[in-house]
Protein backbone atom coordinates (compact mmCIF):
# COMPACT_ATOMS: atom_id res chain seq x y z
CA UNK A 1 0.00 0.00 0.00
CA UNK A 2 1.46 3.35 -1.07
CA UNK A 3 1.97 5.73 1.85
CA UNK A 4 1.49 9.46 1.32
CA UNK A 5 2.15 12.31 3.71
CA UNK A 6 -0.68 14.59 4.85
CA UNK A 7 0.70 17.36 2.64
CA UNK A 8 0.75 15.11 -0.41
CA UNK A 9 -2.79 13.87 0.27
CA UNK A 10 -3.99 17.47 0.58
CA UNK A 11 -2.49 18.44 -2.78
CA UNK A 12 -3.69 15.32 -4.58
CA UNK A 13 -7.21 15.53 -3.15
CA UNK A 14 -7.57 19.22 -4.09
CA UNK A 15 -6.52 18.60 -7.70
CA UNK A 16 -8.76 15.53 -8.05
CA UNK A 17 -11.62 17.39 -6.37
CA UNK A 18 -11.28 20.27 -8.84
CA UNK A 19 -11.50 18.08 -11.94
CA UNK A 20 -14.22 15.88 -10.42
CA UNK A 21 -16.37 18.96 -9.82
CA UNK A 22 -15.76 20.27 -13.32
CA UNK A 23 -16.58 16.87 -14.85
CA UNK A 24 -19.79 16.64 -12.82
CA UNK A 25 -20.92 20.08 -14.00
CA UNK A 26 -20.24 19.22 -17.65
CA UNK A 27 -22.02 15.86 -17.37
CA UNK A 28 -25.03 17.49 -15.72
CA UNK A 29 -25.08 20.12 -18.44
CA UNK A 30 -24.98 17.41 -21.09
CA UNK A 31 -27.77 15.42 -19.44
CA UNK A 32 -30.03 18.49 -19.33
CA UNK A 33 -29.37 19.29 -23.00
CA UNK A 34 -30.47 15.75 -23.91
CA UNK A 35 -33.79 16.54 -22.19
CA UNK A 36 -34.58 12.99 -21.08
CA UNK A 37 -36.87 14.32 -18.31
CA UNK A 38 -35.18 12.31 -15.59
CA UNK A 39 -36.12 13.11 -11.99
CA UNK A 40 -33.32 15.06 -10.29
CA UNK A 41 -34.48 14.09 -6.79
CA UNK A 42 -34.27 10.42 -7.75
CA UNK A 43 -30.78 11.04 -9.12
CA UNK A 44 -29.80 12.49 -5.72
CA UNK A 45 -31.21 9.40 -3.96
CA UNK A 46 -29.29 7.04 -6.27
CA UNK A 47 -26.14 9.08 -5.66
CA UNK A 48 -26.47 8.69 -1.89
CA UNK A 49 -27.13 4.95 -2.20
CA UNK A 50 -24.12 4.53 -4.49
CA UNK A 51 -21.86 6.10 -1.85
CA UNK A 52 -22.39 3.09 0.43
CA UNK A 53 -20.54 0.53 -1.74
CA UNK A 54 -17.92 3.16 -2.58
CA UNK A 55 -17.09 3.90 1.04
CA UNK A 56 -17.22 0.17 1.91
CA UNK A 57 -14.69 -0.74 -0.79
CA UNK A 58 -12.38 2.09 0.33
CA UNK A 59 -12.56 0.91 3.94
CA UNK A 60 -11.74 -2.64 2.83
CA UNK A 61 -8.74 -1.26 0.93
CA UNK A 62 -7.67 0.68 4.01
CA UNK A 63 -7.79 -2.57 6.00
CA UNK A 64 -5.47 -4.33 3.57
CA UNK A 65 -8.34 -5.87 1.57
CA UNK A 66 -9.65 -7.63 4.65
CA UNK A 67 -13.45 -7.71 4.35
CA UNK A 68 -13.77 -9.16 7.83
CA UNK A 69 -11.73 -6.38 9.47
CA UNK A 70 -13.62 -3.70 7.56
CA UNK A 71 -17.06 -4.89 8.63
CA UNK A 72 -15.83 -5.46 12.16
CA UNK A 73 -14.76 -1.81 12.34
CA UNK A 74 -18.04 -0.58 10.87
CA UNK A 75 -19.95 -2.61 13.45
CA UNK A 76 -17.78 -1.30 16.29
CA UNK A 77 -17.88 2.35 15.20
CA UNK A 78 -21.49 2.57 13.99
CA UNK A 79 -23.64 -0.04 15.73
CA UNK A 80 -21.82 -0.07 19.06
CA UNK A 81 -21.36 3.72 19.14
CA UNK A 82 -24.88 5.11 18.58
CA UNK A 83 -24.15 8.45 20.25
CA UNK A 84 -21.10 8.99 18.06
CA UNK A 85 -23.12 8.06 14.97
CA UNK A 86 -25.85 10.48 16.01
CA UNK A 87 -23.33 13.35 15.78
CA UNK A 88 -23.36 12.96 11.98
CA UNK A 89 -27.07 13.73 11.90
CA UNK A 90 -26.23 17.40 12.53
CA UNK A 91 -24.62 18.13 9.12
CA UNK A 92 -27.19 15.92 7.36
CA UNK A 93 -30.05 17.98 8.81
CA UNK A 94 -28.21 21.25 8.11
CA UNK A 95 -27.74 20.29 4.47
CA UNK A 96 -31.50 19.61 4.26
CA UNK A 97 -32.28 23.05 5.70
CA UNK A 98 -29.77 24.57 3.30
CA UNK A 99 -31.37 23.00 0.23
CA UNK A 100 -34.83 24.20 1.23
CA UNK A 101 -33.48 27.69 1.96
CA UNK A 102 -31.85 27.78 -1.49
CA UNK A 103 -35.15 27.08 -3.21
CA UNK A 104 -36.83 29.85 -1.18
CA UNK A 105 -34.00 32.23 -2.07
CA UNK A 106 -34.21 31.51 -5.81
CA UNK A 107 -37.98 32.04 -5.77
CA UNK A 108 -37.63 35.49 -4.16
CA UNK A 109 -34.43 36.91 -5.69
CA UNK A 110 -33.18 37.75 -9.12
CA UNK A 111 -30.84 34.98 -10.21
CA UNK A 112 -27.87 37.36 -10.44
CA UNK A 113 -28.54 38.75 -6.95
CA UNK A 114 -28.79 35.24 -5.52
CA UNK A 115 -25.60 34.21 -7.30
CA UNK A 116 -23.64 37.06 -5.74
CA UNK A 117 -25.18 36.80 -2.27
CA UNK A 118 -24.58 33.04 -2.03
CA UNK A 119 -20.84 33.57 -2.38
CA UNK A 120 -20.92 34.92 1.19
CA UNK A 121 -20.40 31.27 2.17
CA UNK A 122 -16.71 31.77 1.36
CA UNK A 123 -16.39 34.29 4.19
CA UNK A 124 -18.81 32.57 6.59
CA UNK A 125 -16.81 29.37 6.22
CA UNK A 126 -13.58 31.22 7.01
CA UNK A 127 -15.13 32.85 10.11
CA UNK A 128 -16.40 29.49 11.40
CA UNK A 129 -13.02 27.86 10.74
CA UNK A 130 -11.46 30.47 13.02
CA UNK A 131 -14.20 30.25 15.68
CA UNK A 132 -14.78 26.48 15.78
CA UNK A 133 -11.42 25.06 14.76
CA UNK A 134 -9.20 27.74 16.28
CA UNK A 135 -7.23 28.24 13.08
CA UNK A 136 -5.50 31.53 12.30
CA UNK A 137 -6.10 33.44 9.08
CA UNK A 138 -3.66 36.27 8.37
CA UNK A 139 -4.82 39.67 7.10
CA UNK A 140 -3.52 39.11 3.57
CA UNK A 141 -5.36 35.75 3.51
CA UNK A 142 -8.66 37.46 4.41
CA UNK A 143 -7.97 39.81 1.50
CA UNK A 144 -7.37 36.76 -0.74
CA UNK A 145 -10.72 35.28 0.33
CA UNK A 146 -12.47 38.54 -0.59
CA UNK A 147 -10.77 38.44 -4.01
CA UNK A 148 -11.80 34.80 -4.40
CA UNK A 149 -15.42 35.68 -3.66
CA UNK A 150 -15.38 38.45 -6.28
CA UNK A 151 -13.69 36.21 -8.84
CA UNK A 152 -16.18 33.38 -8.27
CA UNK A 153 -19.06 35.77 -8.91
CA UNK A 154 -17.50 36.99 -12.15
CA UNK A 155 -16.67 33.58 -13.66
CA UNK A 156 -20.28 32.44 -13.31
CA UNK A 157 -22.47 33.34 -16.26
CA UNK A 158 -25.09 35.83 -14.98
CA UNK A 159 -28.58 34.42 -15.62
CA UNK A 160 -31.31 36.57 -17.08
CA UNK A 161 -33.83 37.89 -14.59
CA UNK A 162 -37.47 37.00 -15.19
CA UNK A 163 -40.21 39.61 -15.27
CA UNK A 164 -41.66 38.26 -12.03
CA UNK A 165 -38.31 38.63 -10.30
CA UNK A 166 -37.75 42.10 -11.69
CA UNK A 167 -40.97 43.37 -10.14
CA UNK A 168 -40.36 41.86 -6.72
CA UNK A 169 -41.24 43.92 -3.64
CA UNK A 170 -38.95 44.94 -0.80
CA UNK A 171 -40.43 42.20 1.40
CA UNK A 172 -39.67 39.62 -1.27
CA UNK A 173 -36.10 40.86 -1.45
CA UNK A 174 -35.76 40.60 2.34
CA UNK A 175 -37.09 37.03 2.36
CA UNK A 176 -34.74 36.05 -0.46
CA UNK A 177 -31.65 37.57 1.13
CA UNK A 178 -32.54 36.11 4.54
CA UNK A 179 -32.97 32.65 3.00
CA UNK A 180 -29.64 32.97 1.21
CA UNK A 181 -27.86 33.95 4.43
CA UNK A 182 -29.45 30.97 6.20
CA UNK A 183 -28.24 28.69 3.38
CA UNK A 184 -24.72 30.13 3.64
CA UNK A 185 -24.59 29.61 7.40
CA UNK A 186 -25.99 26.07 7.20
CA UNK A 187 -23.54 25.10 4.45
CA UNK A 188 -20.57 26.62 6.26
CA UNK A 189 -21.43 25.23 9.69
CA UNK A 190 -22.12 21.74 8.31
CA UNK A 191 -18.84 21.73 6.38
CA UNK A 192 -16.74 23.02 9.27
CA UNK A 193 -18.50 20.66 11.70
CA UNK A 194 -17.67 17.72 9.42
CA UNK A 195 -14.08 18.90 9.12
CA UNK A 196 -13.81 19.02 12.91
CA UNK A 197 -15.20 15.50 13.25
CA UNK A 198 -13.00 14.09 10.50
CA UNK A 199 -9.81 15.63 11.85
CA UNK A 200 -10.36 15.01 15.56
CA UNK A 201 -12.15 11.65 15.77
CA UNK A 202 -10.71 8.14 15.71
CA UNK A 203 -13.00 6.42 13.18
CA UNK A 204 -11.84 6.21 9.59
CA UNK A 205 -13.15 8.83 7.17
CA UNK A 206 -14.81 5.98 5.28
CA UNK A 207 -16.69 4.96 8.42
CA UNK A 208 -17.77 8.59 8.80
CA UNK A 209 -19.02 8.56 5.22
CA UNK A 210 -21.07 5.44 5.96
CA UNK A 211 -22.51 7.13 9.06
CA UNK A 212 -23.48 10.15 6.97
CA UNK A 213 -25.26 7.91 4.45
CA UNK A 214 -27.43 6.52 7.26
CA UNK A 215 -29.07 9.95 7.51
CA UNK A 216 -28.78 11.31 3.97
CA UNK A 217 -30.44 8.32 2.26
CA UNK A 218 -33.76 8.61 4.16
CA UNK A 219 -33.73 12.39 3.66
CA UNK A 220 -33.11 11.99 -0.09
CA UNK A 221 -35.82 9.30 -0.28
CA UNK A 222 -38.31 11.64 1.38
CA UNK A 223 -37.33 14.32 -1.15
CA UNK A 224 -38.52 12.16 -4.04
CA UNK A 225 -42.10 12.46 -2.77
CA UNK A 226 -41.94 16.24 -2.69
CA UNK A 227 -41.64 16.57 -6.48
CA UNK A 228 -44.52 15.94 -8.85
CA UNK A 229 -43.23 13.70 -11.64
CA UNK A 230 -45.80 13.08 -14.42
CA UNK A 231 -43.23 11.13 -16.45
CA UNK A 232 -42.88 8.58 -13.64
CA UNK A 233 -46.63 7.99 -13.71
CA UNK A 234 -46.47 7.40 -17.46
CA UNK A 235 -43.33 5.27 -17.47
CA UNK A 236 -43.95 3.48 -14.18
CA UNK A 237 -40.30 3.65 -13.14
CA UNK A 238 -38.42 6.06 -10.88
CA UNK A 239 -35.39 5.65 -13.15
CA UNK A 240 -37.08 6.93 -16.29
CA UNK A 241 -34.78 9.00 -18.49
CA UNK A 242 -31.59 7.59 -16.95
CA UNK A 243 -29.25 7.26 -19.92
CA UNK A 244 -25.47 6.71 -19.99
CA UNK A 245 -24.68 10.41 -19.42
CA UNK A 246 -27.00 10.62 -16.40
CA UNK A 247 -25.44 7.51 -14.88
CA UNK A 248 -21.95 8.95 -15.46
CA UNK A 249 -23.02 12.16 -13.71
CA UNK A 250 -24.37 10.18 -10.75
CA UNK A 251 -21.22 8.06 -10.57
CA UNK A 252 -19.04 11.19 -10.66
CA UNK A 253 -21.09 12.89 -7.96
CA UNK A 254 -20.96 9.82 -5.71
CA UNK A 255 -17.19 9.62 -6.15
CA UNK A 256 -17.07 13.31 -5.25
CA UNK A 257 -18.56 12.46 -1.88
CA UNK A 258 -15.52 10.30 -1.19
CA UNK A 259 -13.08 12.92 -2.45
CA UNK A 260 -14.58 15.76 -0.42
CA UNK A 261 -14.12 13.73 2.76
CA UNK A 262 -10.39 13.50 2.01
CA UNK A 263 -10.26 17.22 1.19
CA UNK A 264 -11.95 18.16 4.48
CA UNK A 265 -9.65 15.94 6.53
CA UNK A 266 -6.32 16.82 4.94
CA UNK A 267 -6.80 20.24 3.28
CA UNK A 268 -9.73 21.92 5.03
CA UNK A 269 -12.80 23.83 3.93
CA UNK A 270 -11.06 27.09 3.03
CA UNK A 271 -8.87 25.40 0.43
CA UNK A 272 -11.96 23.49 -0.71
CA UNK A 273 -13.51 26.87 -1.59
CA UNK A 274 -10.48 27.65 -3.75
CA UNK A 275 -10.84 24.25 -5.41
CA UNK A 276 -14.51 24.91 -6.14
CA UNK A 277 -13.66 28.25 -7.73
CA UNK A 278 -11.04 26.57 -9.91
CA UNK A 279 -13.59 23.93 -10.92
CA UNK A 280 -15.95 26.64 -12.15
CA UNK A 281 -13.12 27.90 -14.36
CA UNK A 282 -12.31 24.41 -15.67
CA UNK A 283 -16.03 23.79 -16.22
CA UNK A 284 -16.30 27.09 -18.12
CA UNK A 285 -13.45 26.08 -20.42
CA UNK A 286 -15.06 22.67 -20.90
CA UNK A 287 -18.37 24.34 -21.77
CA UNK A 288 -16.51 26.48 -24.31
CA UNK A 289 -15.13 23.36 -25.99
CA UNK A 290 -18.28 21.21 -25.79
CA UNK A 291 -21.32 23.47 -25.61
CA UNK A 292 -20.30 26.70 -27.32
CA UNK A 293 -19.96 28.76 -24.14
CA UNK A 294 -18.77 32.29 -24.98
CA UNK A 295 -15.72 33.41 -23.00
CA UNK A 296 -16.36 37.05 -22.10
CA UNK A 297 -14.11 39.73 -20.56
CA UNK A 298 -16.12 39.21 -17.36
CA UNK A 299 -15.12 35.52 -17.31
CA UNK A 300 -11.45 36.31 -18.01
CA UNK A 301 -11.44 38.93 -15.25
CA UNK A 302 -12.93 36.41 -12.84
CA UNK A 303 -10.28 33.85 -13.77
CA UNK A 304 -7.54 36.41 -13.11
CA UNK A 305 -9.01 37.23 -9.67
CA UNK A 306 -9.34 33.57 -8.70
CA UNK A 307 -5.77 32.77 -9.75
CA UNK A 308 -4.48 35.89 -8.02
CA UNK A 309 -6.36 35.02 -4.82
CA UNK A 310 -4.79 31.54 -4.77
CA UNK A 311 -1.27 32.94 -4.99
CA UNK A 312 -1.96 35.64 -2.40
CA UNK A 313 -3.48 33.15 0.05
CA UNK A 314 -0.59 30.69 -0.29
CA UNK A 315 2.19 33.26 -0.03
CA UNK A 316 3.98 34.67 2.98
CA UNK A 317 4.06 38.40 3.68
CA UNK A 318 7.78 38.38 2.79
CA UNK A 319 7.06 36.91 -0.64
CA UNK A 320 4.31 39.44 -1.29
CA UNK A 321 6.62 42.26 -0.28
CA UNK A 322 9.36 40.98 -2.57
CA UNK A 323 6.91 40.76 -5.47
CA UNK A 324 5.86 44.33 -4.82
CA UNK A 325 9.46 45.54 -4.73
CA UNK A 326 10.32 43.67 -7.92
CA UNK A 327 7.33 45.17 -9.72
CA UNK A 328 8.23 48.68 -8.54
CA UNK A 329 11.83 48.29 -9.75
CA UNK A 330 10.67 47.09 -13.18
CA UNK A 331 8.35 50.08 -13.41
CA UNK A 332 11.25 52.39 -12.65
CA UNK A 333 9.93 53.31 -9.20
CA UNK A 334 12.15 53.48 -6.14
CA UNK A 335 11.10 50.79 -3.62
CA UNK A 336 10.35 52.07 -0.14
CA UNK A 337 11.22 49.79 2.75
CA UNK A 338 8.13 49.08 4.89
CA UNK A 339 8.39 48.55 8.62
CA UNK A 340 7.63 44.84 8.19
CA UNK A 341 9.82 44.37 5.12
CA UNK A 342 12.68 41.98 5.79
CA UNK A 343 13.60 41.45 2.16
CA UNK A 344 15.50 44.75 1.68
CA UNK A 345 18.86 45.16 3.46
CA UNK A 346 19.66 48.04 5.73
CA UNK A 347 22.71 49.80 4.31
CA UNK A 348 24.44 53.11 4.58
CA UNK A 349 23.99 55.82 2.01
CA UNK A 350 27.50 55.21 0.79
CA UNK A 351 27.16 51.44 0.49
CA UNK A 352 28.13 49.92 -2.80
CA UNK A 353 24.97 49.47 -4.87
CA UNK A 354 26.27 46.21 -6.31
CA UNK A 355 26.72 44.74 -2.86
CA UNK A 356 23.26 45.88 -1.86
CA UNK A 357 21.87 44.30 -4.98
CA UNK A 358 23.65 41.03 -4.15
CA UNK A 359 22.20 41.04 -0.66
CA UNK A 360 18.76 41.75 -2.06
CA UNK A 361 19.07 38.92 -4.55
CA UNK A 362 19.56 36.49 -1.68
CA UNK A 363 16.12 37.33 -0.29
CA UNK A 364 13.44 34.67 -0.62
CA UNK A 365 12.16 34.63 -4.18
CA UNK A 366 8.50 34.16 -4.95
CA UNK A 367 7.73 30.56 -5.80
CA UNK A 368 5.57 29.93 -8.86
CA UNK A 369 4.05 27.03 -6.95
CA UNK A 370 1.63 27.47 -4.09
CA UNK A 371 2.72 26.93 -0.54
CA UNK A 372 1.67 23.54 0.81
CA UNK A 373 -1.05 25.18 2.89
CA UNK A 374 -2.75 26.55 -0.20
CA UNK A 375 -2.46 24.12 -3.06
CA UNK A 376 -4.72 25.35 -5.83
CA UNK A 377 -7.69 23.41 -6.23
CA UNK A 378 -15.14 23.38 -7.32
CA UNK A 379 -18.42 21.19 -6.83
CA UNK A 380 -21.55 22.71 -7.71
CA UNK A 381 -22.92 24.66 -10.56
CA UNK A 382 -24.27 28.12 -9.72
CA UNK A 383 -27.71 26.50 -9.74
CA UNK A 384 -29.11 25.44 -6.33
CA UNK A 385 -28.32 21.80 -5.67
CA UNK A 386 -31.04 19.29 -5.03
CA UNK A 387 -28.82 17.04 -2.99
CA UNK A 388 -26.41 17.68 -0.22
CA UNK A 389 -25.14 21.22 0.20
CA UNK A 390 -21.84 22.41 -0.60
Amino acid sequence: MVECSKEQLAKISLVVFTFQNAAFVLLMRGSKIMNTHYNSSVAVLVTEIMKVPFTTVLLIYEKGWSVKDAFRQMHADIVLQPKDTLKISVPALLYTVQNNALFIAVENLEAAVFQCTYQLKTLTTAVLVVVLLGKTIKPHQWFALAILMAGTILVQDPPKASKDQATGSASTLFVGVAATVVACLCSSFASVYLEKILTESKPSIWVRNAQLCIFTIPIAFAGTFMVDDPYMREDGSMLHGFNAVVWCAIFTNAAGGMIVAVVMKFAGNILRNFAQACAIIVGGLGSWLLFGFVITPRFVGGVALVIGSIFVYGSTIEQLTEWKMTAMRKLGMKPQRDSYDTTLPLCDAGSNSTEAGEIRSNAPSPSPILAPSAAAAVMRTPQPPSGKGQ
